[in-house]
């Protein structure tokens, strides 16, 4: 089946059905896991899937739904339905398809044709594997949560009945294991992993599993410590929830209902000079690369804070429209079975100059997180406050693990007062950091 010429047929379909616009979304891949649990396989699941979302407008009113059938009887009735949903919808003056330019696709390397002729057995060998190493880390690992392998292959094509007509193709490979360690009545978990667009950008796996393991060793004998005040380094891998929770107060429609607290902060400082964030889909095989969004607009580089300066809010077409205002538009889509909705795409906040140890031997008295729980931040006023797990800093240097504890503060104090961040960054997901130290901050513990 030619998918293009399908996606091209149902928006025409669409359109003789009485839409005034029309835009199809479909998709169809395969994926593979295996998980094993002590060297056994304990799951596979090896599936195909296919889908397509039409979005149509009538007069201003949208219409919006998704099927998994692409007989002809079904595409028939699927198009007339979706088109019946905009006649009872109500219409909104900012509905309608999204004004984009034309472009051209960028080749960002994102398939590899390799994936599909890796052997089941290697897979499963490879999860294997990650696992027993992971165990062997360290005599005090005891049980283990399993290790997995998974890889996927995807193609989207999204059209529309303003010319737009693009596809791309992409795959991935992941891995990993999580371990479990003990000590008397201690336990604590552990766990690492590597995902990549193509099979040969994975980590090796003695190192992803020694990594796993480490990450719940160095965990025991974890300990709250006094409620005080204190100097806290956020690690790069933890430094994530934080930011995701500034990028969630960064939606334009929370700004237009104004139920965020960065509202009225559009071009005025909000965080330290040391702070410049990208959302950058356009690194060549990285796992968060597009193309093109959600919308189908071909990506590019967008700043959102530059030096401390609050540059855009993120907006799609509609969102945009709906505020009044003309802005570059950043959006995602969870698959055929919904709309484009405003989102980061892949967030780069800009690496440091000094070294994290370098960080750390300079904190007296403090805390280095290296996990939290939830993202902190809430939304409407700023404030902050999260559970938190990491190492205590004792003149210069980690002196014992930690957990039990919160962090309190407001987010835009935190976000002005960073005084240093890390040179450490590891791009390696959709929302990418380097360590970063902030000068105090309230800690939760004992009182």
């Amino acid at each position: 089946m030619n998918n293009k010429l399908l996606a091209e047929n149902i928006v025409k379909k669409a359109l003789k059905l009485g839409a005034d616009e029309a835009e199809t979304y479909l998709e169809n891949g395969r994926e593979f896991e295996v998980t094993v649990r002590n060297g056994d396989v304990e799951t596979i699941k090896q599936a195909t899937s296919k889908g397509v979302g039409l979005t149509v407008f009538k007069e201003k009113k949208l219409g919006f739904s998704y099927t998994s059938d692409f007989s002809d009887e079904s595409i028939e009735e699927f198009v007339k339905k979706t088109v019946q949903f905009s006649l009872v919808a109500d219409s909104k003056p900012w509905n309608g398809l999204p004004d984009l330019k034309k472009g051209q696709l960028k080749d960002l390397d994102l398939f590899d044709l390799s994936i599909a002729d890796i052997p089941n057995e290697k897979k499963i060998k490879i999860a294997k594997e990650v696992e027993r190493i992971a165990l062997a880390y360290d005599k005090r690992i005891t049980k283990t949560e399993g290790g997995w392998f998974g890889d996927y292959e995807n193609e989207v094509f999204i059209v529309n009945s303003e010319g737009v007509s693009l596809s791309s193709r992409h795959t991935g490979s992941y891995f990993g294991a999580a371990v479990i360690a003990t000590e008397g009545n201690d336990m604590q978990a552990g766990s690492w992993g590597s995902s990549k667009r193509h099979f040969k950008d994975l980590e090796t796996i003695e190192k992803v599993a020694k990594k796993a393991g480490k990450r719940a060793v160095e965990k025991l004998g974890a300990k709250p410590v006094q409620t005080q005040k204190a100097p806290v380094v956020y690690d790069r891998y933890a430094a994530g929830s934080f930011w995701y929770g500034i990028l969630r107060a960064m939606d334009g429609d929370s700004v237009y209902k104004k139920v965020t607290f960065l509202t009225n902060y559009l071009n005025e400082p909000i965080a330290s000079e040391l702070i410049t964030i990208v959302d950058d889909p356009t690194i060549p095989r990285h796992v968060a690369s597009l193309p093109f969004d959600g919308e189908g607009k071909i990506t590019s580089k967008n700043i959102l804070i530059d030096r401390g300066v609050l540059r855009m809010f993120i907006y799609d077409s509609i969102t945009a429209r709906k505020a009044g205002i003309k802005v570059a538009t950043i959006t995602r889509r969870g698959g055929y079975r919904s709309p484009a909705y405003a989102s980061f795409i892949n967030v780069i906040v800009q690496n440091g100059n000094m070294d994290r140890e370098e960080i750390i031997s300079g904190i007296k008295n403090g805390f280095y997180v290296t996990g939290v729980r939830g993202i902190g931040t809430d939304i409407p006023t700023g404030n902050y406050s999260c559970g938190a797990s990491g190492f205590w800093i004792k003149d210069g240097e980690i002196a014992f693990p930690v957990d039990g504890i919160t962090l309190g503060g407001n987010a835009l104090d935190m976000l002005k007062s960073i005084e240093v961040t890390a040179n450490d960054i590891d791009i390696r997901g959709s929302l990418n950091s380097p360590s970063f130290k902030v000068p105090e901050m309230t800690i939760g513990g004992i009182k």
